[in-house]
């Protein structure tokens, strides 16, 4: 039987991925924003750089962050700084309350798992 150390271990993982899959997904939509300006398009690719950034120092932090306390604290540092970017830029481009709930639940979940206890990560 999986232990709740095991649990929370792939949850924290499930949502490092889903913030890859959605960095992925900008990525790949920027080509779409044909009626954008340069500039538009290129904000809206570089989001999805920084949330695949996340998502791997959020990987590396689950798997290694009992070993490197520096990787321990960048991770927290990003994780924190996209969610107070996420939280400013909703406002800002008007994102609707779907998109902003979905966007700051997965900065606040990935922040909230960066900062527990180092017990449930793999040995």
């Amino acid at each position: 039987m999986p232990t709740i150390s095991a649990f929370i271990n792939r949850i924290y993982a499930l949502i490092a991925w889903v913030l890859a899959a959605t960095g992925v997904f900008h990525l790949i939509t920027t080509w779409q924003l044909t009626n954008q300006t340069a500039f538009t398009r290129v904000w809206f690719f570089g989001a999805g750089v920084a949330m695949i950034q996340g998502a791997v120092f959020n990987l590396l932090n689950r798997a290694y962050g009992q070993n490197a306390t520096g990787l321990c604290w960048v991770t927290r540092a990003s994780n924190g700084l996209l969610l107070v970017f996420a939280a400013v830029a909703g406002k800002v481009i008007n994102a609707s309350v779907p998109e902003q709930i979905f966007l700051l639940g997965v900065f606040a979940g990935l922040l909230v798992f960066s900062l527990m206890d180092k017990g449930f990560r793999p040995q």
